[in-house]
């Protein structure tokens, strides 16, 4: 016998003659058993059928004793009906309370109303819709978005740590900005888009770093922060003294990275590093709703402008779109490769923004996605260099920018809704781009910052873009 004929224990090249294709299952409830009983994963992200009884199938070639037979891991009929059911859509639902059932009974109303008055004004829009006039009212957006400038930088007196993330309140008047040294900050801006700091949030009320923060939609004197202890508190502002929290909520026992009010103001939202996402009823100080469904830390949500559905996203780069007013899942989001960091709804009702870690933000089209795993979106822009931290659409339908355009005849001058026209992102790379909602073109690069920009937000008339960043500061930027 030659030395290379001579058995050796373990060898991979006997191992792999062991096991052969025949030998592994080819029905796809049966493989995941099997990888289920071998403490493997049952599935991989984006992996199909195939490719899970190909992986089985190395698995065993390559794994130190291969003498197994399948016939001591077969099911019953009834184990195996039961873990179909559970592949097929591993959904389950508990009893809800009555303070839930009537907060989606409201929800349902809200939503209805709003959706019928906006697509209402969309067909009113759509009688007097002139190509020339919107072409025309673009170019003078993206013209006007192409001369933004730095306007000004401030340094924020007593921050020690990078500020995380920035937000305009309802009446473009304060802008509050989350620090990772547990504070935060307020600056009030003038007419000429110059910020001047007005006091900031007590110590201690947040004992980790914030990264969540959101303005109530209807009173700019109430705002919501998240923290990494895992508490939701919720502030009235008062530029004349430390302002105190009103409402302290134990969301979690990890981080809370992104809060999210309802446009009804009643009702907030705020994703959670245990996976989960929680909708809460402010007014009454009760927790509604934990909901799972994510595998790895839920970061993003935004909740659509109708009040009817709420977008979240996690680490392992999936989005899940869900119905407040039922509480299903109605859509899965496939197609980045990294995490998700921020969401945001076009104000057309139609178009959700998400941006990743993989250096993209996708639009998808809602009218066009279905409640199983769809890896198809609208346009994916190739934003940034590096991670996306913000994505925002500009909300408003006033403004310097929603200026009266004449037609072809240069006669007959209206003024067209301006909201939704443009969106912007922050990014790790240190810029901030301001992007065309039309063809999703990029009409400005905003330079300034001298490390990662966190986050940014567009001033509610459009007049400005504010960011911040690792560097400590909060920029401006306008048309001077």
């Amino acid at each position: 016998m030659q030395n290379d004929e001579i058995p050796v224990v373990n060898d991979p090249r006997t191992l792999k003659r062991n096991i052969e294709v025949t030998d592994v299952p080819t029905i796809d409830s049966e493989v995941r058993t099997v990888l289920r009983k071998l403490g493997e994963p049952i599935t991989f992200f984006g992996e199909g059928p195939s490719e899970r009884r190909e992986r089985l199938l190395r698995f065993l070639q390559e794994r130190p004793h291969t003498n197994i037979e399948f016939a001591e891991i077969e099911q019953t009929e009834d184990e195996s009906m039961a873990s179909e059911d559970e592949d097929d859509d591993e959904e389950f639902y508990t009893p809800g309370s009555e303070e839930l059932e009537d907060a989606r009974k409201k929800i349902l109303k809200y939503s209805v109303d709003r959706a019928i008055a906006r697509v209402n004004k969309e067909k009113e829009e759509a009688k007097t819709y002139d190509s020339f006039k919107v072409l025309k009212h673009r170019r003078y957006i993206n013209s006007t978005l192409g001369d933004y400038e730095l306007n000004g930088t401030d340094v924020l007196k007593g921050n020690t740590r990078a500020i995380s993330v920035v937000r305009a309140n309802c009446d473009d008047t304060v802008i509050a900005c989350g620090s990772w040294d547990g504070n935060v900050y307020f600056l009030k801006r003038d007419e000429e888009n110059l910020l001047s700091q007005k006091g900031k949030s007590g110590n201690g009320y947040h004992t980790e770093k914030i990264s969540a923060l959101d303005w109530h939609p209807t009173d700019s004197t109430i705002l919501a922060t998240g923290g990494a202890e895992g508490y939701v508190n919720l502030w009235r502002y008062n530029e004349d003294e430390i302002v105190k929290p009103q409402l302290k909520l134990k969301a979690s026992e990890r981080r809370v990275p992104k809060v999210a009010f309802h446009p009804s103001g009643h009702y907030l939202a705020s994703t959670s590093f245990d996976q989960t996402w929680k909708f809460w009823d402010i007014e009454k100080e009760l927790e509604l709703v934990e909901q799972e469904g994510h595998s790895k830390e839920v970061y993003a949500c935004a909740i659509h402008p109708d009040g009817s559905l709420i977008a979240t996203g996690d680490l392992d780069g999936v989005g899940r779109v869900w119905d407040l007013r039922s509480g299903r899942s109605i859509a899965v989001l496939n197609g980045h490769i990294q995490g998700l960091y921020s969401m945001d709804w076009s104000p057309n009702g139609q178009h959700l923004a998400s941006a990743s870690g993989d250096c993209s933000v996708k639009i998808w089209d809602m009218r066009k996605l279905t409640s199983v795993n769809v890896d198809t979106q609208l346009f994916s822009i190739p934003a940034h260099t590096k991670l996306v931290s913000e994505v925002r659409f500009f909300q408003n339908n006033s403004g310097p920018l929603a200026i009266a355009v004449t037609d072809e005849s240069d006669e007959n001058p209206s003024t067209l809704n301006v909201a939704g026209t443009f969106l912007a992102t922050s990014s790790y790379d240190g810029t901030v781009k301001l992007w065309s909602a039309d063809n999703w073109i990029n009409v400005s690069t905003l330079k300034g910052h001298n490390d990662k920009v966190m986050s940014c937000d567009i001033g509610k008339q459009g007049t400005y873009i504010v960011s911040c960043g690792w560097d400590r500061t909060v920029k401006t930027w306008c048309k001077l």
